[in-house]
C-alpha cells in the first residue's frame, strides 16, 4: 500500500495507541457489530423455527392424559331380595317382559339368569330389607395416550411448508441485503471521513500560509516597507481562512462521530484510517453489470421468493377445503375394571377418520382469492422493481465513469494551480506581483486541492454504489 506523504502526515501513521484501520477492515468490523445486520439474522432465525414448525406438521402428534375422579357416594341399584326366599316380596324376575329379551332369548331363560346373578349380588337372602348393589368405586382412574398421523389434507400442509421454505429462503436474502447496505454505509462513512480529516489538513495548511504572509506582511508595513491596504486584504484573507478551518475541523468531528457510530466503537477510542488512494477497476465488465444484478440482487431474489411462497399459500388455502383423512390409535387404562373391581384394565383402538367440512368452502375460496390478488400485486412491483433495476445499474455505471473523468480534471487542475501559485509566490518576492494577485493564487490552490479530495472521495463512493447496485457481497461474506 503506498500512501502520499500529505495522507502519511495527516493519517498519524507514527500513532501507536489509535486503533488503525483500512477500509475493509472497516467494513468487518462494521458488519459484525450492525444492528440492521443483527435485526435481520433474528428474522432469519424465527423463520427457520417457523420452517421446523411447519415441518412438524408432517409427523404423528402424540398426546397423553390422566384424570382421577372421587366420586361420593357411589351411585347404587336397590334390588328388592325377600321373593328369592319367601319372604313374600315382590318378585322382580318374575316380571321379565319378553318382548324386551334379546333374540333368541326366552322368559324361563332370561329368569334363570337374573335368578343366578341376583344370587352372585346378594347370596345372604333371608334378610326383608333391599340389597344395594354399588354402580362403582369412590376412587376412579384413567389414562390415555393418543398418536394421531395425518395421512392426507388436500395438499395443505405440503403447500404450506414449501410456502414457509420460500419464506425462509426470502429471510435468508434480507440478511445479505442488510450486509450490503451496511457495508455501503461504512464504506461511504470511511470516505467521507478521510474527505473531512484531509480537507481539515488543506485549510489548516493554508490557514499556517495566509498567517505567516501576514505576518511578514506586517513587519515590512511596520518599518514602513508594505501597504496597509495589502495587509488589511492579507487579514481579511486570513480570517476567512480561519472560519473555513473552523467548519472543516468541526465536519471532520461529526464524520468521525457518525463512522464510529457504524462502526460500534467507543467515541472516546482514538482511530486512524489506512486510506489507499488507489480505486479497484470496475467489479464486471460493463455489458454483465445488468445481468448480473438480475441475478444476484437480493431485494429482487427476496421478491421472487416472497412470490413463490404467495403461490404455495394459495394452493394450501384450497386444500384446507379438501377431505382429510387421518389414522388415529388410542391405548388407555382405567381402574377400577369392567367388574367394578379396583383394578387397573387396559384397552385400545385404532381409528381411520375421514372429514370433508363442507360449508367451509366459501372460507378456503375467499382466502385463495385473496392470496391470489396479493400475489398479482407483489408481481407487479417486481416487475417495475426489474425494470427500474436496468436505470439504477446504468445511472450507477454513469456516476462511476464522471467521477473517473472528474478526478483526472482535477488532477490536472490541481497541479495547474500549484504551478501558478509558485510562480505568483516568485513574482510577488520579486516585486513583480501584488498582494491581491498572490492572495487569489493561494484560495486557487486550495481550491484544485480540495476539488481533488472531493473528487477521490466521489470516486470511491460511486465504485462502492456500484457495486451495491449489482448486487455484490461484501469481503468476507459467509
Amino acid at each position: 500500500m503506498i500512501l502520499s506523504p500529505l495522507a502519511w502526515l495527516f493519517l498519524g501513521g507514527g500513532s501507536a495507541h489509535a486503533r488503525t484501520l483500512d477500509v475493509e477492515e472497516a467494513v468487518s468490523l462494521a458488519l459484525a457489530r450492525s444492528h440492521s445486520v443483527e435485526a435481520a439474522q433474528a428474522g432469519e432465525a424465527k423463520s427457520r423455527a417457523e420452517l421446523r414448525q411447519a415441518f412438524l406438521q408432517f409427523f404423528p402428534k402424540l398426546s397423553a392424559t390422566a384424570s382421577y375422579t372421587y366420586i361420593d357416594p357411589v351411585p347404587y341399584v336397590s334390588f328388592d331380595m325377600s321373593a328369592l326366599s319367601g319372604g313374600g316380596g315382590t318378585d322382580t324376575c318374575a316380571e321379565i317382559d319378553p318382548a324386551t329379551l334379546p333374540e333368541g332369548w326366552t322368559a324361563e331363560m332370561a329368569q334363570d339368569f337374573c335368578y343366578l346373578l341376583m344370587s352372585w349380588m346378594a347370596p345372604d337372602t333371608s334378610g326383608t330389607e333391599a340389597a344395594a348393589i354399588p354402580m362403582g368405586l369412590a376412587d376412579n382412574y384413567s389414562v390415555q395416550l393418543q398418536a394421531e398421523q395425518l395421512l392426507f389434507a388436500g395438499g395443505a400442509v405440503h403447500s404450506a411448508y414449501q410456502a414457509q421454505r420460500r419464506l425462509h429462503e426470502a429471510s435468508e436474502e434480507q440478511v445479505r441485503l442488510a450486509r450490503q447496505q451496511a457495508a455501503y454505509d461504512v464504506e461511504q462513512g470511511f470516505y467521507q471521513l478521510v474527505l473531512a480529516r484531509r480537507a481539515e489538513e488543506v485549510t489548516r495548511g493554508t490557514l499556517e500560509t495566509v498567517e505567516a504572509y501576514v505576518a511578514d506582511l506586517s513587519a515590512m508595513v511596520e518599518v514602513g516597507m508594505g501597504s496597509r491596504a495589502d495587509l488589511l486584504a492579507a487579514q481579511a484573507r486570513a480570517s476567512e481562512s480561519r472560519l473555513q478551518a473552523m467548519r472543516t475541523a468541526h465536519g471532520a468531528q461529526l464524520a468521525e462521530r457518525i463512522f464510529k457510530v457504524y462502526l460500534g466503537m467507543s467515541q472516546d477510542e482514538p482511530l486512524e484510517l489506512d486510506y489507499e488512494e488507489e480505486v479497484a477497476p470496475l467489479p464486471l465488465p460493463r455489458e454483465a453489470l445488468h445481468p448480473a444484478a438480475l441475478a444476484d440482487r437480493p431485494d429482487l431474489a427476496a421478491m421472487d421468493l416472497n412470490l413463490s411462497a404467495l403461490h404455495h399459500y394459495e394452493r394450501a388455502a384450497w386444500g384446507s377445503w379438501m377431505p382429510a383423512l387421518a389414522l388415529v390409535a388410542n391405548l388407555q387404562g382405567k381402574n377400577p375394571n369392567y367388574s367394578n373391581e379396583a383394578e387397573w384394565y387396559r384397552s385400545g383402538n385404532i381409528t381411520l377418520a375421514a372429514s370433508w367440512s363442507l360449508w367451509d368452502r366459501g372460507a378456503a375460496l375467499t382466502q385463495a382469492a385473496t392470496t391470489r390478488a396479493s400475489a398479482r400485486q407483489l408481481a407487479a412491483q417486481r416487475d417495475l422493481f426489474s425494470e427500474m433495476l436496468e436505470v439504477e445499474v446504468l445511472s450507477a455505471l454513469s456516476s462511476y465513469d464522471e467521477a473517473v473523468a472528474e478526478l483526472g480534471v482535477a488532477r490536472d487542475g490541481a497541479v495547474a494551480a500549484e504551478e501558478a501559485h509558485r510562480l505568483e509566490r516568485e513574482r510577488f518576492e520579486q516585486g513583480m506581483a501584488n498582494n491581491t494577485q498572490l492572495l487569489q493564487a493561494q484560495a486557487a490552490f486550495s481550491g484544485a486541492q480540495l476539488s481533488v479530495l472531493q473528487a477521490e472521495t466521489q470516486l470511491h463512493l460511486a465504485h462502492a454504489a456500484l457495486r451495491k447496485a449489482v448486487g455484490i457481497d461484501p469481503k468476507g461474506t459467509p
